[in-house]
């Protein structure tokens, strides 16, 4: 029995550490983590805000050597409003981080909240016991590694909370009756852990949560209170984090918080935006005209690009922020009215182009754009200068189209041959362990809201692809082995 024992510990060991080592094979390939252009961004407005309370809390002496100082130069118009589009919780998260220990720790962060996850799908699927789910949950690690999960490990960015949110919530949704509150803890502060990380999460949750609460049988004794709560509790978390933060822009900075116009720029490009502009343009009631008049003029098509609309600032592609603060202000604020007159002027266009962008947004799963471009590091420093300055190119950066095309034909041969494979063991599981079936069920829900609100709200993009396809190939593995006595005993 000591033996069986010790054997069963010394398993657990290497197939923990082949899991790890797994998991952090493109930050050890790479030698740094991975950014995105949107990093900085996060880097930078997360010291701002520290900054700004150290010297709200701390302020400078007023009796410093003067004579010291620099002379005054002529101040330029200052900007009324800061850019609130991004998680204020990340942001600070990621700087302080960078303050304290460096951010080379969030890649073990990354890692350690997607092993979580697993673990708890681990003691639900397979066995509570610490051993059998350990083995469980980094098996599942590793069939994750096949895909895209060690690109997203070393990712500077909130994309890993997406996978960890659609599994914590399948797992309340299947499993709620049978968690103990540690479990459900747990689960429960990924989930707002992710929602406050990125705006998108919030929006795949609410997608989730109805179809969640009409397919679980475990929750029709409870589906009113349990809906309520956590409809109340996600949106609340949700919209408690951006007024706390226009708040302290407000008080601190004394700007107002701006969201940057997604969803304009997405019907705009999509077309029925644009028709409508151009029939109600000139208009001076209507704010929007003013990035019509951007965008129409010139025959530049590249202008038509909801990254160029939202964020170049160049001649040949820039619109948005090519105007003034006031009308950026205006923009935005107009948003969710122009959103629902375009709605109401051509419902079947706006409903057509979602579909496809949904459809499209499906069909992504490569890496690319978690790996940056060997010149980005060196326009960000241009950019933003010091916010940059933690920041680090790798090894991958060098030629990396050598080595994405032929991976990604593995991984597509590796989700394709994983999503059979989940059907096969299904179809085989149906009578015995129905509970599979909806936590399956889940999960691809999860994949395919993350696609309608990625691509319909934003832009079909591989960044937002990639970061859940790798949860087939754990799904797989985690119903492969979930039933088998050597991982439950």
């Amino acid at each position: 029995m000591t033996t069986g024992f010790g054997q069963s510990i010394r398993a657990t060991v290497l197939i923990c550490a082949a899991a790890a080592i797994g998991s952090l094979s493109v930050y050890l390939a790479n030698g740094a983590p991975l950014f995105y252009f949107d990093t900085v961004g996060y880097l930078s407005q997360g010291h701002s805000m520290l900054d700004a309370v150290a010297d709200a809390v701390f302020p400078a002496s007023a009796s410093g050597p003067e004579l010291s100082q620099p002379a005054p130069t002529p101040p330029s118009p200052p900007d009324r409003s800061v850019d609130a589009s991004r998680s204020a919780v990340y942001a600070l998260a990621l700087s302080s981080l960078d303050a304290v220990a460096g951010l080379d720790i969030a890649v073990f962060i990354n890692l350690g909240l997607i092993w979580l996850a697993l673990l708890l799908v681990a003691r639900r699927i397979g066995s509570p016991s610490v051993l059998p789910a350990l083995r469980l949950s980094s098996l599942a690690l590793l069939a994750a590694c096949l895909g895209a999960l060690p690109f997203y490990v070393a990712y500077l960015m909130p994309d890993i909370l997406a996978p960890v949110m659609i599994l914590m919530l399948a797992l309340i949704f299947t499993y709620f009756p049978q968690m103990s509150r540690g479990e459900f803890l747990a689960s429960g502060v990924l989930v707002l852990a992710a929602v406050v990380a990125h705006p998108s999460h919030l929006l795949i949750a609410a997608a989730m949560l109805p179809v969640g609460l009409l397919a679980s049988p475990v929750m029709a004794r409870r589906r009113l209170w349990i809906s309520v709560g956590l409809i109340g509790l996600l949106v609340g978390v949700g919209v408690a984090e951006k007024f706390l933060f226009a708040a302290a822009v407000g008080y601190f900075e004394k700007k107002e918080a701006r969201y940057l116009p997604f969803m304009t720029a997405r019907l705009i490009v999509d077309g029925p935006g644009m028709t409508y502009l151009a029939s109600h343009c000139p208009d001076p009631e209507l704010a929007t005209c003013a990035l019509y008049d951007e965008l129409s003029g010139g025959e530049d098509t590249a202008k038509l690009d909801a990254p160029s609309i939202l964020f170049s600032t160049s001649e040949e592609t820039g619109s948005y922020k090519r105007l003034s603060d006031q009308h950026q202000l205006e923009i935005s604020h107009e948003q969710p009215e122009f959103v629902l007159n375009v709605v109401r002027a051509a419902p079947f266009a706006v409903i057509g182009a979602l579909a496809r962008n949904t459809a499209v947004q499906l069909s992504y799963f490569r890496i690319d754009m978690t790996v940056p471009d060997a010149g980005l590091l060196a326009k960000l420093d241009d950019e933003n200068g010091s916010a940059t300055a933690s920041l680090r190119n790798g090894r991958l950066v060098t030629n990396p189209h050598r080595w994405m095309a032929p991976l990604a034909r593995l991984h597509a041969a590796l989700y394709g041959v994983s999503v059979l494979a989940i059907v096969w063991i299904l179809l085989k599981a149906r009578r015995q362990r129905t509970n599979l079936w909806i936590f399956t069920g889940l999960v691809a829900a999860g994949i395919v809201a993350n696609a309608l609100v990625c691509g319909g709200v934003s832009e079909p993009a591989y960044r937002y692809g990639a970061r859940v396809m790798f949860l087939f190939p754990t799904l797989a593995a985690v119903l492969s082995f979930g039933g088998s006595s050597g991982w439950k005993d």
